[in-house]
């Protein structure tokens, strides 16, 4: 019984010398945020800390981790800690290929982003920001529309996104500039001794302007057509200013101000068409005020692009030395069109932008 007794205890002992020890850190506590910024330049890292202040290493490089110096620091995010009395650690790397770029077609003014890798999400500056798109999956390519949304990044804190957007439009006056942040960051960790408890990555692309394709022709899929008539047109409307005019109505409301400006100047009035607005929209177009007869208006293609409603025409003019009525004219036309598109753009028969409208 003795020797079963002592065989147990030590065979204890020795299970109980093969369980590691398990050494908690007791020093100074930080975290870490750091920001991978790509421009046509060059590839930045730029990393906040948090925490106590302290020594600490990056390979044979020591850094001190310090209380704020100067609070009112371009670069400084509030809260944050200084390195080696710089309100930020920052290194410089070669440029790299964008993974990314948001393109313009031209004339339509219309919007693409082409991926090879996931995004987060993408977003404009024009005078103001905008969101382009939410989470992208990798070989995209898709049509944006901008939303007036403040900007935000998953991995940022407000304070660090204010010092980035800073940052990024006061190193070029170009306009737009586009940020993309995406997924997964392209550089390794930094390994800091001793290791922070917390290590945000972020991961963010700058486009200074938009590169421009020159995009002429209209045609579409089938599946993209849908159901358009003319509801009226003419050369007679109550429309007296010389620059063209769009509006794009979604209501009976909006639908009335069209109308007043097609019949406002005869009499009797005539009756407005019935439209259905439950499914149906408005889309005019006056051409602005002419000094003879002779101006007439034709539809060449309509389709419809997301949420933005495109209407291709053929402005017709009187040809030199033709025979035309001398009285002041007015050409219109409305189009009713399936559902509820946000915007319409007319273009000419040569693509150029005439004039553009939101719903109403």
């Amino acid at each position: 019984m003795k020797i079963r007794k002592l065989t147990f205890a030590l065979l204890v002992i020795l299970l109980t010398a093969c369980v590691p020890v398990v050494k908690s850190y007791q020093g100074p506590h930080y975290s870490v945020s750091e920001i991978e910024l790509f421009t046509s330049d060059a590839s930045e890292r730029w990393v906040y800390f948090y925490g106590d202040p302290q020594t600490i290493y990056l390979n044979n490089t020591i850094l001190y981790l310090q209380p704020a110096i100067d609070k009112a620091n371009v670069w400084a995010v509030p809260g944050a800690l200084w390195v080696s009395d710089q309100p930020v650690f920052r290194e410089i790397l070669p440029a790299i290929t964008p993974p990314v770029e948001a393109i313009e077609s031209f004339p339509f003014s219309d919007y693409y982003i082409k991926t090879s890798v996931y995004l987060k999400s993408s977003w404009m500056y024009d005078g103001r920001w905008h969101r382009l798109t939410g989470p992208l999956a990798a070989n995209s390519e898709v049509e944006v529309e901008p939303q007036n949304e403040p900007v935000e990044f998953a991995g940022l804190t407000a304070d660090e996104t204010s010092v980035i957007l800073r940052e990024v439009l006061s190193r070029n006056s170009k306009r737009p500039v586009v940020l993309f942040e995406l997924n997964k960051p392209i550089f390794k960790y930094y390994k800091f001794r001793p290791p922070p408890l917390q290590y945000r990555k972020t991961s963010l692309v700058v486009q200074y302007g938009l590169e421009q394709e020159f995009v002429l022709d209209f045609s579409t899929p089938e599946t993209s057509r849908f159901s358009w008539e003319i509801l009226s047109q003419g050369s007679m409307s109550a429309y007296r200013d010389a620059a063209p005019y769009a509006l794009l109505a979604v209501s009976e409301q909006a639908f009335k101000h069209i109308w007043s400006l097609v019949g406002g100047n005869r009499l009797p009035r005539p009756n407005p068409p019935e439209i259905d607005f439950n499914r149906q929209s408005v889309a005019a177009f006056f051409w602005g005020m002419k000094r003879s007869g002779g101006y007439s208006i034709e539809v060449l293609d309509v389709k419809l692009t997301g949420n933005i409603l495109k209407i291709q025409l053929n402005l017709k003019r009187p040809p030199p030395g033709s025979i035309v009525t001398q009285a002041l004219t007015s050409p219109y036309i409305l189009i009713a069109v399936e559902g509820k598109p946000h915007e319409v753009r007319f273009y000419d028969q040569n693509g150029v932008l005439l004039e553009k409208a939101r719903a109403q």
